[in-house]
């Protein structure tokens, strides 16, 4: 019985256990990050769904080439049979007498089948089919385009969290520092040796600490649930993120990081594409006044033959051919508006150009201001880690003050929080430069 009743409960344990285990959130990477993301992106799937109508729309143009089949058949019943009555002469009585003939049964059905290709005379269909693919390219650029925002979306909201975190880390310690300094001060005060306004200042001081770590315990809960946004997952589902150590930026200059995004973004890519699919849109205008050429061929099936319809069957061959010499200048007019689109098409590439270099020269210089501000920040975290080691030594000597104790406190918090700041700065805008130059519009 004992031994029953230690199997029940080793496996109640062990159920719990798991259940306990499957509750915890397993901790995301970058990397798995950026997977979920673009897996969940709302946006990537819809410029996703845009190239498949874009790919659909090539295998629409290709087809117009091509022979095309149809098939119809229709069945016809009349209220009454139609006759006609032809008159006949008997020699022998040298009488007419008239003949009653049906022309057409009460019920007939006839079935079509044709076979008609279009013979591309004028290249209107070439030219349509290479107009549908180039949008098509087009169409699988933007996609890249979402990509390569959303990963940075994704960077941006990982490194918020993880700032966040430290921040939470550094705003407890403060507090952990405020707490010792008023016990020091208590110390004080019941020794003689110091006044019992310095336990109230550092109760408030306690407090302050207090309230800031409030403040950055919600905005870590702020920022976890923007990643689940950007994520495209509920905003209260639990985040847990494993950060990685991650390659320095690159030092280059401004230019070799623009050429690299001039040749890689996707939107200079589709500014090109749209100075070809203008220029094919004048080619199809000029080609549409050309003669267009269209062989059939026709086989007719008569289901119920009759005196006057006594086949069962014919075939027939049609070749049409269309020229057009007058449309009061239509085609002219769309040739007009064509050309207009090519050379909106050319100044929408140096809109492109330019847009592309400013966002670049932008990252770049915010990744310099970032190394810089690390730099300094880790300066001021040296001194400000010694002023407050001294300052404790003093104040527990009793050389100082509690004000100078304090404010070496305040400028250890404040250089912690700068160089946490510092820190994400710069990998934010190394991310922000890598997006700038298309580094994450195709996938790894």
């Amino acid at each position: 019985m004992k031994l029953l009743r230690l199997h029940v409960v080793l496996l109640a344990v062990v159920l719990s256990a798991g259940g306990w285990a499957q509750q915890q959130p397993s901790a995301l990477t970058l990397q798995d990050s950026i997977r979920i993301a673009l897996q969940n992106s709302r946006t990537l799937r819809l410029a996703l769904q845009d190239e498949r109508k874009a790919n659909a729309r090539v295998r629409e143009a290709r087809g117009a080439g091509y022979p095309q089949l149809d098939v119809s058949a229709n069945y016809r019943r009349l209220d009454r049979v139609p006759k006609a009555k032809f008159p006949s002469f008997d020699p022998i009585t040298g009488t007419f007498t008239f003949n009653e003939i049906e022309i057409q049964p009460i019920d007939s059905g006839t079935a079509t089948v044709s076979l008609s290709q279009v013979i591309d005379v004028s290249g209107l269909v070439r030219t349509a089919t290479d107009a549908a693919s180039l949008y098509s390219r087009i169409a699988n650029l933007d996609a890249q385009r979402t990509r390569n925002e959303v990963v940075l979306q994704v960077k941006q909201a990982f490194y918020d969290v993880l700032r966040a975190q430290e921040l939470v880390k550094v705003a407890e310690e403060a507090l952990q520092n405020a707490e010792i300094r008023r016990k020091l001060a208590q110390a004080a005060v019941e020794a003689g040796v110091s006044p019992k306004l310095d336990v109230m200042r550092a109760d408030a001081a306690v407090a302050s600490a207090q309230q800031a770590v409030i403040t950055a315990r919600n905005a870590l809960q702020l920022a976890k649930a923007a990643f689940n946004n950007v994520l495209g997952r509920r905003v209260d589902e639990p985040v847990e993120l494993l950060p990685a150590e991650e390659p320095e930026p690159e030092p280059a200059e401004f230019n070799r990081y623009l050429q690299e995004a001039l040749s890689r973004r996707p939107e200079m890519m589709q500014a090109n594409l749209g100075v070809s699919l203008a220029e094919k849109q004048v080619t199809a205008a000029k080609r549409d006044q050309l003669p267009s050429l269209v062989v059939r061929g026709q086989w007719d099936f008569n289901l119920k033959t009759s005196t006057f319809q006594p086949r069962e069957s014919s075939f027939t061959t049609i070749a049409a051919l269309q020229f057009k010499i007058w449309d009061s200048g239509q085609t002219q007019g769309r040739i007009e508006q064509a050309r207009a689109d090519v050379d909106k098409a050319k100044i929408t590439i140096e809109n492109v150009r330019e847009g592309i270099a400013l966002e670049v020269r932008n990252a770049y210089l915010s990744l310099q201001e970032a190394r810089e501000k690390v730099a300094a920040a880790e300066k001021g975290l040296q001194a400000a880690t010694e002023s407050l080691r001294v300052a404790r030594l003093r104040y527990e000597a009793g050389v100082s003050t509690q004000l100078e104790l304090s404010d070496a406190e305040l400028a250890y918090t404040q250089a912690e929080q700068n160089l946490v700041n510092a820190r994400y700065d710069l990998r934010v805008a190394w991310a922000r430069l890598e997006k700038a130059m298309g580094r994450y519009a195709q996938a790894p």
